[in-house]
């Protein structure tokens, strides 16, 4: 049986609809049919928290990507970032497991 992911090229993260979480993630969805690129819209949403002076590998690659300026002297504090985010349909490609 094929199963489908939605990649986000750029970061290499895969597409999930927000689940408080964002829509990007190292796991994504499966889809049994093969998705189409409409179902993403023209924005997603991206959540980046922390309480740790380090950033997780994922929100690494979201901050970087998507320019979240976080504040230099971020050692010690706390961050929640939740906002939408454009993106382009070529940023995306279905691929097939």
């Amino acid at each position: 049986m094929k199963v489908y992911k939605i990649l986000h090229k750029p970061t290499g993260l895969f597409f999930t609809p927000s689940n408080g979480s964002g829509n990007l993630s190292t796991t994504g969805k499966v889809y049994p049919k093969k998705p189409t690129l409409s179902w993403i819209g023209n924005s997603i949403r991206i959540i980046v928290k922390t309480n740790s002076e380090k950033l997780s590998k994922k929100n690494k690659l979201i901050v970087d990507h998507f320019n979240i300026g976080l504040n230099e002297n971020f050692s010690n504090k706390c961050y929640w970032v939740d906002q939408h985010y454009n993106v382009n349909e070529s940023d995306w490609e279905i691929v097939k497991f």
